[in-house]
């Protein structure tokens, strides 16, 4: 018989391999704009999840309320150039600061199964996470990838001014 750990790793390989025939298979469905419909289909979810958050304006809270768990399976910091003082930078009518997403079950689901990142599956939790954060935050939010690869991602929060 199996030990748990054994059983655990086959759960996670199976997982993986239906995440990938899922990523492909939206392809399949909508063509290239599949990766854009699920991040707007997982960000009206993730706005109807939200009502059970507190709204705050703190960046850390919220990232803590949307990625919710253990480090080891979402680890998701702030980041910012080393010449910059602030993680927020302000431009005219907007505001942003980028995510690095360390630890991700989207991305070892991905490598596991061989599937490109960026697609339908981590675009529909960029849009989740977005319209949480904007239901949170109370005001639009949307999440912009800058850098994927196997050890991390970038990702950009836009937001509106105040």
């Amino acid at each position: 018989m199996a030990d748990e750990s054994e059983v655990l790793r086959e759960r996670l390989r199976a997982t993986s391999e239906a995440l990938g025939v899922m990523n492909l298979a939206g392809h399949e469905v909508t063509g290239r704009s599949a990766p854009q419909l699920m991040y707007f289909a997982g960000k009206d979810l993730g706005l109807k999840e939200a009502t059970a958050y507190d709204n705050t304006d703190d960046i850390e809270r919220a990232l803590k309320s949307v990625f919710a768990g253990r480090e080891e399976v979402w680890k998701v910091s702030l980041w910012k150039n080393k010449e910059d003082d602030d993680f927020w930078v302000y431009e005219v009518e907007t505001m942003f600061i980028r995510l690095l997403f360390e630890r991700c079950p989207v991305r070892d689901a991905c490598l596991a199964a061989g599937v490109r990142m960026g697609g339908v599956a981590c675009q529909t939790v960029h849009g989740y996470a977005a319209g949480m954060l904007e239901k949170i935050f109370g005001r639009k939010v949307d999440l912009r990838t800058e850098h994927m690869g196997p050890g991390s991602c970038l990702v950009m929060l836009v937001t509106t001014l105040e």
